[in-house]
């Protein structure tokens, strides 16, 4: 069985189970989270002593020590509460980084036909929204728990105080479960259409996006304008409604307990005291515990209410998990040749076909420059090499051996690509160029900068490598945003070099200006470079020409 292969299957079967890492972080948890609960039952017993010993008995004595019993415990509350959070920040948003980590790497390790069962917003649902929702669905099944414990533990200090009392207050208590499990089934069709229309959301806007110049040059704005106005009343209403089914629960369980139960508790308590069958400071006492123990049980009710959406989100995870794994023995070590034989590939419901019968060799140091007019194939030929594409016919081969026996990662980690769209993200110069190498030091992205020729231009930065670039870079120039992905591929150190058109909206002094920094930095590297420039493909030692529908050179 293949090391990707190994990954995947441990994460089968249960998609919620918690790695044994984190085992001694959970239990610390969950024991501050009963630490944080049962210092909630001491108050209304500081209450009760006060009242019944201080104030009826006259034992001023112990008014100090309940006084400082009060401070202690709103302390030890304090400072539970601070550590209860810090350890939630070590669990659950890192499990949540770790689960869409495996989701990431369980697309790049299946094979095409795998995937194309899928549209780009459905993938993105996956990877983001429903694994956030799974490890809050686990989150709020560990906190069902502890709360259900919590309530259990009120309900005997209720029924120790009164038990008359405490059998009046659960007469209205299945009527706040039917209600909520009523409300709960609406609530959950809402939740399942807003994931539906955010899933049609993303492809619009991923469509829209990617294909944006056929829509300005289609004069197509105003449809897409309409489009996108549909999509966010259809959501927008969806959401409205999912809000309205938790307000009605939480307006009837709020009605309910808070004023309909405690009013008549008050009125019975009192006809209690009266007869002498309870106390003043008892029934004091007792409704501060019901307060506690209402609003234990309408945290409950709100977990169960968000169960649903989070309970598909689940099972779309664990679905996506449990799809079967190519089996791919072979590792990529070092890269030596790649051969592709007899390629044929035509994109679906599309009758031209791209490539026919193309071959092609490249050597370890080679140069090679792919060219050729707009629509030939040569962004379609990278695709299929990196495994983005799977051709109708032919093989390819890395090192001689088949590429769908080799492991993806294997590939990827000994290869470097600079694509035609900007791969920068919204966020600092470090983080965009620890995509290149996870653990780069700071003397390592320094070199790789000065290696780009971008390193004087971050030291101007009053911020310099903490600096925001804005999405796609765009608070940097066309030049230096070309510059930062080198400097991030230099920092990667790849054996092969892919330039896929990267330079094509650069006016010509910039363009050869990056092409010259990119191979002066890869003397020792293999580059392909893709172009439709011949200025371009003459800084490589062989080229290779694509036609429409050519067989191939």
């Amino acid at each position: 069985m293949s090391r990707e292969t190994d990954i995947f299957q441990k994460a089968k079967g249960d998609a919620l189970q918690i790695p044994k890492s984190f085992r001694g972080k959970l239990c610390l948890y969950i024991l501050l989270q009963f630490l944080k609960r049962g210092l909630l039952l001491v108050p209304p017993y500081c209450y009760l002593l006060f009242l019944e010993e201080v104030i009826t008995q006259g034992r001023l004595e112990l008014l100090l020590p309940v006084f400082a019993l009060y401070i202690g415990v709103f302390l030890g509350k304090t400072l539970t509460s601070v550590l209860v959070q810090a350890v939630y920040n070590r669990i659950f948003p890192v499990l949540t980084a770790q689960w869409k980590d495996r989701v990431l790497r369980r697309y790049g390790a299946l094979d095409i036909p795998a995937l194309q069962g899928y549209t780009p917003g459905e993938l993105k649902e996956r990877l983001h929204r429903d694994t956030e929702n799974m490890v809050m669905l686990w989150e709020k099944k560990l906190e069902f728990g502890i709360s259900l414990i919590h309530i259990l533990i009120t309900a005997c200090v209720l029924l120790y105080l009164n038990w008359i009392l405490f059998l009046a207050s659960c007469l209205l208590l299945p009527l706040s479960f039917f209600v909520t499990r009523r409300i709960k089934g609406r609530s959950n069709a809402e939740y399942g259409k807003i994931r539906n229309i955010q899933t049609e959301y993303n492809d619009f806007c991923i469509h829209n996006l990617y294909f944006w110049k056929e829509v300005k040059t289609g004069a197509a704005g105003r449809e897409q304008e309409k489009e996108f106005e549909r999509l966010w009343d259809a959501m927008g209403k969806a959401f409205l409604k999912t809000h309205m089914f938790w307000f009605m629960n939480r307006t009837f369980l709020a009605f309910k307990d808070v004023f309909l139960t405690k009013m008549g508790l008050y009125l019975l308590g009192g006809i209690l005291v009266i007869r002498q069958l309870a106390t003043v400071p008892v029934l004091l006492a007792f409704m501060e515990y019901y307060g506690d123990f209402v609003n234990s049980l309408l945290a409950l009710s709100d977990n169960v209410m968000l169960w649903g959406g989070q309970e598909e989100s689940a099972k779309r995870v664990r679905a996506l998990m449990e799809l079967p794994m190519p089996e791919r023995p072979l590792r990529l070590d070092a890269f030596e040749k790649l051969e592709l034989r007899q390629i044929g590939f035509s994109y679906e419901n599309n009758r031209e076909t791209i490539l026919r019968d193309f071959s092609m060799e490249l050597c370890r140091g080679e140069k090679l420059a792919l060219v050729g007019e707009s629509g030939c194939g040569k962004s379609t030929l990278i695709r299929l090499m990196a495994g983005c594409l799977e051709q109708d016919r032919g093989e390819i081969f890395w090192n001689g051996q088949p590429f769908r026996l080799i492991q993806r990662t294997s590939l990827y980690e000994k290869t470097g690509f600079l694509m035609q769209d900007t791969s920068l993200f919204n966020l600092t110069i470090r983080e965009n160029l620890l995509f290149g190498r996870d653990g780069a030091s700071e003397e390592e992205m320094t070199d790789a900068c000065t290696r780009a020729n971008i390193m004087d231009f971050i030291r101007e930065l009053p911020l310099r490598f903490e600096t925001v670039i804005g999405e796609n870079g765009i608070r940097l120039s066309g030049g230096q945003r070309q510059r930062l992905l080198i400097a991030r591929l230099l920092l990667k150190n790849p054996q092969l070099i892919v330039f896929d058109e990267a330079t094509s909206a650069l006016d010509y002094q910039n363009e050869n200006e990056i092409l010259d920094l990119l191979l002066s930095n890869a003397r020792d590297k293999t580059v392909i470079m893709v172009t439709h420039r011949s200025t371009s493909a003459a800084k490589c030692s062989r080229s290779v020409c694509l036609e429409r529908k050519a067989r191939g050179i």
